[in-house]
């Protein structure tokens, strides 16, 4: 987009100092016939460019994931592309355990994942339902990043507008700046995988 505005820029220039200075003939006929055209074409450029990113906005825009609004009572935010690593490798069971824990304690999670997620766990592209029905949670409260994009702004956007806490062990220094309730104390729930059992630090064990 900078070049195309640029040379748009560049060829305006070149038009209204050769109007200007260059002495009536042919060739100057000749030659603001040809920066004319320069300039159309510049400002095609431009305006392409601009309608290829208001598409690609547009489909950005219409991909964000969006859970089930219904009412929770304890509504919780999981990080499922981090918590599933919590034991090692990713394991759908570890983050069913998580889950079923915090469940145990009251909580209604929502989970969110990378786009590839399904890749990490069974080697396929892996939606919704098909995780629903591993980690024990109903499709309605499980959202997928678009592809290319990472859940990280996402769940930490539906967490800081609605005041819910994220179960994590990831820090989202990368996003602090933008997302500053990270640093408040409690809104990152840590926790492990230790020997067959749940710990989730500030919650108990599970």
């Amino acid at each position: 987009m900078r070049i195309f505005r640029w040379l748009l820029s560049g060829t305006l220039i070149a038009l209204v100092v050769c109007g200007a200075a260059l002495p009536e003939g042919s060739d100057k006929t000749r030659i603001i016939d040809g920066l004319g055209k320069a300039v159309f074409v510049s400002f095609g450029l431009l305006a392409l460019g601009y309608v290829y990113r208001f598409r690609r906005w547009l489909r950005g825009a219409r991909q964000t994931p969006v859970v089930a609004q219904r009412q929770r009572e304890k509504p919780i935010i999981v990080d499922g592309s981090n918590v599933m690593h919590w034991g090692g490798d990713p394991s759908a069971k570890v983050l069913a355990r998580v889950i079923t824990a915090l469940k145990n304690r009251g909580y209604d999670p929502v989970v969110y994942f990378d786009a590839n997620v399904g890749y990490k766990l069974a080697d396929k592209h892996m939606g919704p339902r098909e995780l629903a029905s591993v980690i024990g949670v109903p499709a309605a409260d499980i959202a997928l990043a678009p592809s290319g994009s990472p859940a990280d702004p996402i769940l930490l956007k539906h967490a800081a507008d609605e005041g819910l806490r994220v179960v994590t062990n990831d820090r989202f220094l990368d996003w602090k700046q933008q997302f500053p309730k990270v640093g408040d104390k409690g809104f990152l729930v840590k926790g492990r995988w230790q020997e067959g059992s749940v710990i989730l630090l500030g919650l108990g064990r599970g």
